[in-house]
C-alpha cells in the first residue's frame, strides 16, 4: 500500500499557528472565569482552558501529521500545551527553513506553563502530603470498622504502605468514626509514618427502600458429586437456646431449636416432618450432648423455616425450629414487567419504594433506569410526582431479584438532587475537626461546590481539601466546569474516578476511554487523581488476584493515588499494590481520542476537511 503523502508544511505551519490563535483567544473570552480563579491555581486553570480548546479545535490527523515529520505530536503535553505548541511551531519553522512568526520570535521560550508536572507535585504535596516516594502514587485504604477496635490492624496497613486512611461516612456512625481516627493516630506514633485522613460525605442516597421482610429460611443440602448425585448426608446442629455448638462442628448447618424430652433420644433415632417446601423428611439422630445440642443429618436437602416441627418416628421426643430472623424482601423482575417507583413504603406487587422521590420530577419519558449496579435495566414510560412507571427491559429470563437498599441510576436524566445532604451537614462537625481532605460524592455541579465550600467557611475550614469523586455521567461532562470552579478557592483539590456508578452510567464499554480522559483533563488541569473501585477486589477478598486486576491495577498506577476497598485480606493487598505501583511507568499513554467533556465545555467544534 503507498504510503500518504506527508502534509504540506505551510499547511501544517499555518495550522499550528491557527490553534495557537484558538488557545490566546480562549483566554480572552475566559477572561472572567480566569479572573475568579484562585492566584494558585490560575496558571493551572489557564492550562485546562488551553487543553478544552485544543481538543475542541484540533485536527484528529494532526498528531500522525508531526509524526511523520519527526515532531511531537502534542498527545502527550497536557500538563504544558501552550509551550508546547510554541516549540513545534519553532521546530518546524527551522525543519523546514520557513521566516519564523513575530509571535514565535517575541516568546521563543514560551509561557511560564511548562512547569507544569512540577505544579501537579506540588499540588499533589498539598492533598495528599508528602509521599513516601517522589513519583509513586500514593495508597488510599477504606477502613473497616474492625479498625476501630483493632489498631494493630492500622498499623499492620501502615507498615504495608497505606499513605491515606479513608473512613465513609455511609456507614458506621462518629463514635466508630473516632475510634477509628484514634487507632489512625496511635500507629503513626508507632511505625513513624506518615498518613493523611480521607473522609467521604455519603451524598444523596438513590436506593430502593425497604422491602416488606420475608421469613428467613435456612437450607441444608447435602454435597454431591459433578453428577448431581450426593456423596455423603448433609449434618444439622440443632442448637436449644442458651447452648454452645462445638468448634469442630462449625462446618454443621446450624438451626436453632426448641428440644422436648430430647433426653430420649439416642444415636440412630428418626425425627420425622415436612419443611418448607411441603416435602417429608427424616432427619436421624447422630449424637447428642450433655447441653442439649444434637447432631443430626438427612439425605435429602431441606429447607427449615421458624415453627416447623419435627417428631420422633417411636417415641414422644419433638424438635420445633426456633424463631429466625426476617431477611430483606425481594422482587422477582422479568423482562416486560410495569413497575411503579413510589414513595410510599413497600406496598407489594409491583409497586418499588424510592428513598429518594424528589427526583422524580427531573425524570422523562424515554430515558433508563437501572437497579444493582445495572444487574436489572428499564425504561420509563410514565411520571408524576407520585411515581414512576417504568417497564423492565433487562433482567434474567426466568427473573433477577432485586432486595432492599439496592442503587439506582438514571444515566439519561438532568437530576438537580444537590450534593450536598441534611446528613452530610450534620457529619461536617466531626470531619471538620479530623479530616485532612473531603470526598464529595455525587458532586455534578459548580454551585454543589459553592455550597461545601460556605459549609466549611461557616466552621472555621475553609483551608479543607476537597476530592471531587466523579461518579455520574453528569459530573464526566461537566469536569472541567467542576474543577474551575474549585479553583476559585486556594484549597487544595483533587479529583476522584470513581468507577463503580460511573460504569454504570455511561456504559462498561465506555468505562476504558472515560477513565484515560479524566486522568488527562486533570493533568491538563495540574489537579491530583484518585483511581478508585474494585482495585485488587478479589486479592483482597478471597486472597489471590485475577489477572485482569493486576492490569487494572497497573493502569491506576499512572494516576496520583490508587484506592483500595476493604477486605479480609487487605494488609496482603497492600503490599501487593505498593509493589505493582512501584514497577509501573506513572506517564500516561500516548493516546489521540475524542474528549467528549472538552467537546461539552461551552461550545461544540467540527471537523470538515481532512488533512492533506
Amino acid at each position: 500500500m503507498k504510503e500518504a503523502t506527508p502534509a504540506p508544511a505551510l499547511w501544517l505551519l499555518d495550522t499550528l499557528l491557527a490553534l495557537r490563535a484558538t488557545l490566546e483567544r480562549i483566554e480572552v473570552e475566559e477572561a472572567d472565569c480566569l479572573k475568579a480563579i484562585h492566584p494558585d491555581y490560575r496558571a493551572s486553570a489557564r492550562n485546562l482552558l488551553h487543553f478544552i480548546a485544543f481538543h475542541r479545535h484540533a485536527h484528529p490527523g494532526l498528531p500522525k501529521a508531526l509524526r511523520r515529520r519527526g515532531l511531537c505530536p502534542l498527545t502527550d503535553c497536557d500538563a504544558h500545551l501552550l509551550s508546547s505548541l510554541e516549540a513545534v511551531i519553532t521546530a518546524l519553522e527551522a525543519l523546514e527553513g520557513l521566516r519564523a512568526s513575530a509571535a514565535t520570535q517575541e516568546q521563543p521560550g514560551g509561557p511560564s506553563e511548562l512547569g507544569g508536572p512540577e505544579v501537579l507535585e506540588r499540588h499533589c504535596d498539598r492533598l495528599f502530603g508528602a509521599l513516601a516516594a517522589a513519583g509513586v502514587a500514593g495508597i488510599m485504604v477504606t477502613l473497616p470498622a474492625e479498625a476501630a477496635e483493632r489498631p494493630a490492624l492500622v498499623a499492620d496497613l501502615l507498615a504495608a504502605g497505606m499513605t491515606i486512611a479513608r473512613i465513609n461516612c455511609a456507614h458506621d456512625d462518629p463514635v466508630v468514626w473516632g475510634r477509628m481516627v484514634d487507632a489512625l493516630r496511635e500507629a503513626r506514633v508507632i511505625t513513624g509514618r506518615p498518613c493523611a485522613i480521607a473522609i467521604d460525605l455519603a451524598g444523596p442516597k438513590l436506593r430502593t427502600g425497604q422491602l416488606v421482610l420475608q421469613p428467613a429460611v435456612i437450607r441444608a443440602r447435602p454435597p454431591r458429586d459433578r453428577t448431581g448425585r450426593p456423596t455423603q448426608p448433609v449434618r444439622i446442629l440443632a442448637v436449644p437456646h442458651g447452648a454452645l455448638p462445638r468448634p469442630q462442628d462449625t462446618e454443621a448447618v446450624l438451626l436453632p431449636a426448641r428440644l422436648s424430652k430430647a433426653k430420649r433420644l439416642k444415636k440412630g433415632d428418626r425425627l420425622q416432618g415436612r419443611d418448607a417446601s411441603g416435602r417429608r423428611r427424616t432427619l436421624q439422630v447422630v449424637r447428642r450432648g450433655p447441653d442439649g445440642v444434637l447432631m443430626l443429618q438427612a439425605d435429602k436437602t431441606c429447607h427449615f423455616t421458624s415453627g416447623l416441627v419435627f417428631r420422633q418416628r417411636h417415641g414422644k421426643a419433638r424438635l420445633r425450629v426456633g424463631p429466625l430472623a426476617p431477611v430483606s424482601g425481594e422482587r422477582l423482575l422479568r423482562p416486560g414487567d410495569a413497575i411503579r417507583l413510589t414513595p410510599e413504603p413497600d406496598q407489594g406487587g409491583g409497586t418499588l419504594p424510592c428513598t429518594l422521590p424528589e427526583v422524580f420530577v427531573d425524570l422523562r419519558p424515554g430515558e433508563r433506569v437501572l437497579f444493582d449496579d445495572g444487574r436489572i435495566g428499564g425504561v420509563i414510560r410514565a411520571v408524576s410526582a407520585q411515581k414512576v412507571v417504568l417497564e423492565v427491559t433487562t433482567a434474567q429470563a426466568r427473573g433477577s431479584r432485586l432486595r432492599s437498599d439496592k442503587g439506582i441510576n438514571f444515566p439519561d436524566s438532568e437530576l438537580r438532587t444537590p450534593a450536598l445532604t441534611a446528613k452530610d451537614i450534620k457529619d461536617l462537625a466531626f470531619v471538620t475537626g479530623h479530616a485532612d481532605m473531603i470526598s464529595y460524592s455525587f458532586v455534578h455541579r459548580e454551585s454543589d461546590i459553592q455550597t461545601l465550600r460556605q459549609c466549611l467557611e461557616d466552621r472555621g475550614r475553609g483551608d479543607l481539601a476537597v476530592v471531587l469523586k466523579i461518579e455520574t455521567r453528569q459530573a464526566f461532562l461537566n469536569l472541567p466546569g467542576l474543577l474551575l470552579a474549585a479553583m476559585a478557592h486556594g484549597a487544595p483539590v483533587g479529583v476522584m474516578i470513581a468507577r463503580g456508578d460511573l460504569a454504570i452510567e455511561c456504559g462498561w464499554e465506555a468505562l476504558a476511554p472515560i477513565q484515560e480522559e479524566i486522568l488527562r483533563i486533570c493533568a491538563a488541569a495540574h489537579v491530583p487523581c484518585i483511581w478508585a473501585t474494585e482495585v485488587l477486589d478479589t486479592l483482597a477478598q478471597h486472597g489471590h488476584p485475577t489477572r485482569a486486576e493486576i492490569t487494572d491495577a497497573a493502569m491506576g498506577a499512572r494516576a496520583d493515588a490508587v484506592m483500595l476497598n476493604k477486605g479480609p485480606n487487605i494488609t496482603a493487598t497492600v503490599k501487593v499494590l505498593e509493589s505493582i505501583v512501584a514497577r509501573s511507568a506513572s506517564d500516561r499513554s500516548d493516546r489521540n481520542l475524542p474528549l467528549l467533556t472538552c467537546l461539552a465545555f461551552r461550545s461544540n467544534c467540527e471537523h470538515d476537511d481532512p488533512l492533506p
